[in-house]
């Protein structure tokens, strides 16, 4: 967070207060138990002056008062509107408040009253990231990545590099969330270039790299990687975490729980997520349960854990604990598509038809060419015999994701459903042969020659 010793508002030749002065200094020291009650003193003398109200809130936040620190910097604005750095710590603290509508807003006011504030930007995508918009952090990333590209170009650029790698390794960890693999890769190795010796932001860039070779499937190599990240840093709770997370899926679940119990020893808590999967691969179900329960407690808009849980009360036909999981989060984030793609999936289980309907739509007109929603609203439609309307959302899902065996399922039933056996078998036979475990599908092909 900025403490910036310059103070924003204070005028030009302006004598400053002793108690400011020394303050300030505690300030760039550190030490902000010192500073606190000598910004005080100055603010009951001067009352709300823009300067006293933004080194106040710096104490407080320092000290965990975020809610005072944040009502202090939006006072400070109100004083002071044009002052790009009140706009971007109120940012910093809404952030680490939760409250990441308001935090995005600051950061694109900070971003409007000073268009090169790198960090602004950075902070920005990090706000995308954490609301899991990520194509919206990486088309700022992409800008950011291309205003270093040409900064540092420039005799004395060279020191640009450090912020070009973080930047990099965000984009990359933003493709491989995107599940574009291969880019990310390509991304990292630029991040690697730009990191030189930094072992902790190398260790990063390769603890990501890893899990882009996991999602390609290259488990071995994506094993090794995150051996190099964790012999660069081993009390690393994120590489730690890889580690368990690449073990698990390259199948090695006795393997991932070391690290992923490490991982969790070091305050990394996101491995919570990663000991469900391990626990409910195991058949430990109630105990993936309550792993994915505390994740939910500890952070109650922990996305990730949340549709997690979800998605396994739906597998196991929970229904109702699915709800129970969702709509508290959906009262806070009513705009997350996946969370409502789930919602009308449990709905759909519970055979409420209409009140599914309601909650894909919604997700399809905030996401028009996301497949699985398409597939799902179209699956409802025809539970709700109007499969003509199903029609065309099967076929859009195809187009934007071909051969996959569920979309293909779902398109043969609605086939089947308006009465074409011929496309409806030879979607089907498709489909079985892209999953041929698929139980849905060997159902519904069954029953065309029925």
């Amino acid at each position: 967070m900025a403490t910036a010793p310059q103070a924003p508002g204070q005028r030009p030749g302006q004598q400053p207060d002793p108690d400011l002065q020394t303050g300030i200094q505690y300030l760039r020291a550190g030490w902000f138990d010192r500073a606190e009650p000598l910004f005080r003193a100055a603010h009951t003398r001067y009352g709300d002056r823009p300067d006293l109200l933004h080194f106040l809130a710096v104490c407080l936040s320092q000290r965990g008062a975020l809610g005072e620190a944040a009502d202090l910097w939006r006072k400070a604005i109100a004083r002071d509107p044009k002052e790009a750095m009140l706009t971007f710590n109120l940012g910093i603290v809404t952030r680490r408040m939760g409250l990441l509508d308001e935090a995005a807003k600051n950061f694109r006011d900070t971003i409007r009253r000073a268009p090169t504030h790198v960090e602004a930007r950075l902070a920005l995508a990090g706000v995308h990231i954490d609301q899991g918009k990520f194509t919206a952090a990486e088309r700022e990333l992409v800008e950011v990545a291309s205003n270093l590209d040409r900064a540092i170009e420039h005799p004395d650029g060279a020191n640009l590099r450090p912020v070009q790698a973080r930047t990099r390794n965000m984009l990359g960890h933003v493709l491989y969330r995107l599940t574009h693999y291969g880019p990310a890769i390509e991304v990292l190795d630029m991040a690697l270039n730009d990191a030189g010796e930094d072992a902790g932001r190398r260790a990063q860039i390769l603890g990501d790299r890893a899990l882009a070779l996991n999602g390609l499937g290259h488990h071995d190599e994506a094993i090794a990687e995150a051996g190099k990240a964790l012999a660069l840093a081993p009390e690393n709770g994120s590489i730690n975490h890889v580690m368990g997370f690449v073990l698990y899926f390259a199948g090695k679940v006795s393997d991932a729980l070391p690290p992923i119990q490490k991982a969790l020893d070091l305050g990394f808590t996101p491995a919570l997520r990663t000991l469900a999967l391990a626990q409910a691969a195991a058949g430990k179900t109630d105990d993936a349960v309550a792993t994915l329960q505390r994740a939910i407690r500890q952070n109650p808009r922990d996305r990730d854990a949340v549709l997690q849980l979800s998605l396994l009360h739906i597998e196991k036909e929970q229904f109702e604990p699915a709800l129970a999981a969702l709509d508290p989060y959906l009262k806070a984030m009513p705009d997350d598509i996946r969370a409502l793609n789930n919602r009308g999936l449990a709905l759909r289980g519970l055979k409420r038809f209409e009140e599914a309907q309601r909650s894909l739509k919604r997700a399809s007109r905030l996401a028009t060419d996301d497949p699985f929603v398409l597939t799902n609203l179209g699956r409802v439609l025809v539970d709700l015999g109007r499969a003509a309307e199903a029609l065309p959302l099967h076929e859009h899902a195809l187009r934007v994701l071909p051969g996959h065996a569920a979309l293909l399922t779902h398109y043969g039933i609605c086939l089947l459903t308006l009465g074409n056996k011929d496309r409806a078998r030879e979607t089907l036979d498709a489909a079985l042969a892209a999953d041929p475990d698929s139980q849905e599908a060997l159902a519904a092909r069954t029953s065309v020659d029925a």
